[in-house]
């Protein structure tokens, strides 16, 4: 028998496509990116292909930093549009065999940054457009599950993440005190990502106080952003 397929390769080079897609059609890419306002939305291509090309040349030193990214970036500032999603195709194209040292999968790794920029860039270059739900359900699967382990490791529990009209996750054994959470699967994936406030998740319906729980932050390299955003 073979190796097992992975189940984050299809779904990342599909996010991929649509990235691309959205990126050609777009009448330039020099605007700025709401939700990375360090970057246009050039800049952001960039660095998903220039993410790709590292996963594939072995480049994962420091996974996730601002410097890593920055790097990316720079290497490709200078290359028009065509040519980054030439780079971006062949290297996800490559996807399919790679190992990954940081445990998951590279594909994992690519999907989940891959579809957290297709979200960044759609209110600026398909507004009213979202992720398809079938990304954002497997996109939000994997930030609950580090969510999970990022508040397990502080010693925080028990408690119940809902995805609502989705599903529910438990964070230690359940119990009838536990603390509960609740909001829309898009939300959860957005602000697990980082774009959301701690204002807005505080505006998420918990069944108590989430102070300690929030107190802990997002897991490592997301952090609350500076501002409210509505995507």
């Amino acid at each position: 028998m073979g190796e097992p397929v992975d189940p984050h390769l299809t779904p990342y080079l599909d996010t991929v496509e649509r990235v691309i897609a959205l990126a050609l059609s777009a009448d330039g890419l020099d605007r700025t990116v709401p939700t990375c306002p360090d970057w246009t939305a050039h800049d952001v291509l960039a660095h998903l292909a220039g993410l790709a090309e590292d996963w594939v040349e072995g480049r994962l030193e420091p996974y996730g930093s601002d410097e890593w990214a920055a790097a990316q970036v720079e290497r490709l500032r200078g290359c028009d549009v065509d040519e980054i999603v030439a780079r971006l195709r062949a290297a996800a194209g490559q996807f399919g065999g790679l190992q990954s040292p940081l445990g998951l999968t590279a594909a994992r790794w690519g999907f989940s940054d891959a579809v957290t920029h297709e979200a960044d860039l759609r209110p600026l270059l398909a507004p009213g457009i979202r992720v398809p739900d079938d990304a954002v359900a497997l996109a939000t699967a994997g930030a609950v599950s580090r969510w999970r382990h990022h508040v397990a490791s502080a010693g925080f529990g028990p408690m119940v993440v809902e995805a609502t009209g989705l599903r529910s996750w438990n964070v230690g054994e359940p119990g009838d005190g536990d603390l509960r959470v609740a909001t829309e699967p898009y939300e959860l994936f957005r602000g697990l990502f980082g774009r959301r406030t701690r204002r807005q998740f505080e505006t998420w319906e918990w069944s108590d106080d989430p102070s300690e729980v929030l107190d802990l932050g997002l897991p490592t390299p997301f952090d609350w952003a500076d501002a409210d955003v509505v995507d």
